[in-house]
């Protein structure tokens, strides 16, 4: 079913398939890199959830899509990038089009720039790559991937104008943040790859959740 999937949808693919655990472990370790990983809560060795977890530290970019019968454990696993759950006894039916959800985000977001003027070129900022944006002064900050910034001369009112609103949001004032790039919340922290957190108001928690809910909503 994956192989007629990418072959009718022109997806270019190499799948690697462990009937071990421990197997994907040790591949994740010499560096393998994937776009998506299909997991199962139960499997020998380290369990689903636990290994989501590490293919969220390696490969934070990375798709995980969950064929299982727990899906009590929607809700834990959001902060592992988890794109579906899909019981077992309907993948038939829901595989095929996750794959085809997930390509179409997959290719938007590898696409999709935001481009910026620096000493007289233009540079593009993949959406992928922005965690946030702070205003500072008369400047907009992007904050990247890899603790990298850029710098531009415009009010954030006018970046956010310009960006694709699915994605991104005002969490308050003097910030816009990636919805696809947030792990959590913590109290008034929002988490962020990497480990890093960014604090709103109190007043603006509740907006921010209800909107960070209704997007990982519709990844489900």
């Amino acid at each position: 079913m994956r192989r007629r999937f990418f072959r009718t949808h022109c997806v270019d693919y190499e799948v690697h398939a462990y009937r071990h655990s421990d197997n994907l472990q040790y591949d994740l370790q010499d560096g393998i890199s994937c776009d998506l990983f299909l997991l199962d809560i139960e499997m020998p060795g380290m369990d689903g959830m636990a290994l989501a977890k590490e293919i969220n530290a390696v490969l934070p970019t990375a798709g995980i899509i969950f064929i299982t019968s727990h899906l009590e454990y929607a809700v834990a696993a959001y902060e592992y990038s988890v794109f579906r759950y899909i019981p077992k006894n309907r993948i038939d039916g829901k595989l095929t089009a996750a794959l085809k959800d997930f390509y179409r985000l997959y290719e938007l977001e590898r696409n999709d720039c935001y481009l910026i003027n620096v000493k007289n070129h233009v540079e593009k900022l993949p959406y992928k790559d922005i965690f946030y944006v702070l205003k500072d002064g008369k400047y907009a900050v992007f904050h990247l991937r890899n603790g990298q910034t850029a710098s531009i001369r415009r009010t954030l009112s006018q970046v956010y104008a310009q960006v694709n609103q699915e994605y991104f949001c005002f969490a308050d004032r003097g910030c816009i943040i990636n919805l696809a790039n947030v792990m959590g919340m913590n109290g008034e922290n929002i988490i962020m790859p990497d480990g890093q957190h960014i604090t709103i108001s109190r007043s603006g928690v509740a907006g921010f959740k209800s909107v960070l809910l209704r997007f990982w909503e519709k990844q489900i």
